[in-house]
């Protein structure tokens, strides 16, 4: 994985650099700055672990635009505006889960699959 792709899946996952460093890269930011920018190779878990991330959130979507056809009236889906929020109602979730919950969302409603609640 080259920094430019590391970049890209943190952003297309929706985490801050702070939190793809301490839940993902298990070190500080400036270490992870240092592999966006280029200045320091990636490490093959970080590597590994983004293309995981990637893979459990397109399995997500599939089960997800599966079951709509199932349903019984609107397609909603719920965008939480806050870590704390998303936390009320997934009090088990981490912020990781968090953030591929609003990085699914944002691509289900921009391909008109659902509505933001």
């Amino acid at each position: 994985m080259t920094n430019l792709e590391l970049q890209a899946y943190r952003r297309f996952l929706m985490l801050k650099v702070s939190e793809a460093s301490e839940y993902i890269g298990k070190t500080d930011v400036e270490t992870w700055r240092e592999w966006e920018n280029g200045s320091l190779p990636i490490p093959e878990n970080v590597a590994i672990a983004m293309k995981e991330l990637k893979s459990f959130r397109n399995e997500k979507i599939k089960l997800i635009i599966n079951s709509i056809n199932d349903r019984v009236g609107s397609n909603t889906i719920r965008y939480f505006m806050s870590y704390p929020e998303f936390k009320k109602v997934n009090p088990d979730l981490d912020v990781l889960q968090w953030r591929l919950h609003q990085s699914i969302a944002t691509e289900l409603y921009f391909r008109g699959l659902e509505k933001l609640c």
